[in-house]
């Protein structure tokens, strides 16, 4: 199965679920705080699986985190965001190809 086929139905079944819950035959909530940082943890994740850690993929994944834990327990983002620059720029250069 090619990938736009999974996408494709990954987007249909969304698209059904989120159109039943509109017409209050289901109550499914597939949606919580944060969800979309989904688009950034994913495709990072994804990422390192084929190419390894690099530095653009963790700078991606980290951000996702940091937002998805913002939105989940309210961490304030803005006091961690030069800690973890330094974090990601050491890793970064630490596992340098």
């Amino acid at each position: 199965m090619r990938r736009h086929n999974i996408l494709g139905t990954i987007l249909l079944v969304i698209g059904v679920v989120v159109l039943l819950n509109a017409l209050d035959i289901w109550a499914i909530n597939i949606f919580f705080d944060g969800w979309w940082t989904l688009f950034l943890i994913i495709p990072a994740v994804m990422s390192m699986s084929r190419q390894g850690m690099t530095s653009g993929n963790l700078i991606l994944l980290v951000l996702g985190v940091g937002f998805l834990l913002n939105e989940q327990i309210g961490w304030e983002l803005k006091k961690y965001f030069i800690p973890a620059i330094f974090i990601v720029v050491g890793l970064a250069i630490i596992f340098k190809k």
